[in-house]
């Protein structure tokens, strides 16, 4: 599964990020579904169970997955994440990758 470091010319929210991302996948026609993952951790020696917020991933398509967007983390101000494709991540090309990356630069503050 290829991915692609996606570097951006200024921090920004992670909020703002996400935003961004599925406005450029909706532009394209694309639906998109958002999923927030957390990871489990207990401190030894006390049976506190903590539960963390990791990241955001979005998974853009219709029917069959175009990419994934991998490493948003909301609350925290960023300047990368990353694009997935191949399988199981999608099958958009590389010029659906670069229009992607140019509709998500035009939602970014």
């Amino acid at each position: 599964m290829p991915s692609i470091r996606v570097d951006l010319p200024k921090k920004v929210t992670g909020e703002a990020l996400e935003q961004a991302c599925v406005k450029a996948a909706e532009d394209m026609g694309y639906g998109t579904r958002t999923k927030d993952k957390f990871y489990e951790r207990y401190s030894l020696g006390s049976i506190h169970h903590h539960i963390d917020y990791g990241e955001t991933n979005i998974r853009i398509g219709n029917l069959i997955p175009a990419l994934g967007v991998r490493g948003i983390r909301k609350g925290k101000d960023q300047d990368s994440f990353f694009i997935w494709t191949g399988w199981p991540a999608g099958f958009a090309s590389s010029k659906r990758v670069r229009e992607y990356l140019s509709a998500v630069s035009k939602y970014l503050p």
